[in-house]
């Protein structure tokens, strides 16, 4: 079976443009991600103080994480706050007393990890939420909802308030 020289080219062209369509359509949405990430400097809200707060469980059952926090004031409605970015990972904001916001890191040191040959086992797998901002160790960002789009705010300036080291529990449960 023969392939003519002008099917031949025909043929390379044709791969070599859909690989160059695929290389330049994952490109631009590449480029789409990174812009969605656009940080706003006015917010429907106020960031009055922020800090962090490492702390290390008596036990060894209990781990060890990180805590961050967030003094909001003059919340406008329709803001919902989502999510801190900080220190490489993204964590869910919770709400602690009015109006103090919170984001709990957890150190996994005793999570077992699925490893299976069969990789839909292995998937069940929770994998960690990383940030897509570069970030200092004392900077955060803050997504928040409002009127259905989502914002992001770098919060400058995050102080490191001393480890809290809680206590083992007393023997037979007493204190």
């Amino acid at each position: 079976m023969k392939i003519s020289i002008k099917k031949y080219n025909f043929l390379a062209l044709f791969i070599s443009a859909i690989i160059l369509l695929s290389i330049t359509t994952g490109c631009g949405t590449c480029k789409m991600e990174k812009e969605s990430f656009v940080l706003t400097q006015n917010t429907p809200f106020t960031v009055k103080n922020s800090y962090c707060q490492k702390w290390v469980a008596g036990i060894k059952e209990g781990g060890s994480g990180l805590n961050i926090y967030a003094i909001i004031n003059d919340i406008s409605e329709g803001v919902t706050l989502k999510e801190f970015y900080f220190r490489g990972k993204s964590v869910d904001v919770k709400t602690s007393k009015d109006p103090v916001f919170e984001g709990y890191y957890k150190n996994d040191i005793n999570k077992s990890v699925i490893m299976d040959n069969n990789s839909i086992i292995e998937a069940t797998n929770t994998p960690p939420k990383i940030s897509p901002f570069k970030l200092e160790n004392n900077e955060a960002v803050l997504s928040y909802d409002y009127n259905n789009k989502v914002y992001y705010h770098k919060i400058l300036n995050i102080e490191e308030k001393q480890i809290i080291a809680y206590p083992s529990m007393a023997p037979d449960n007493k204190l």
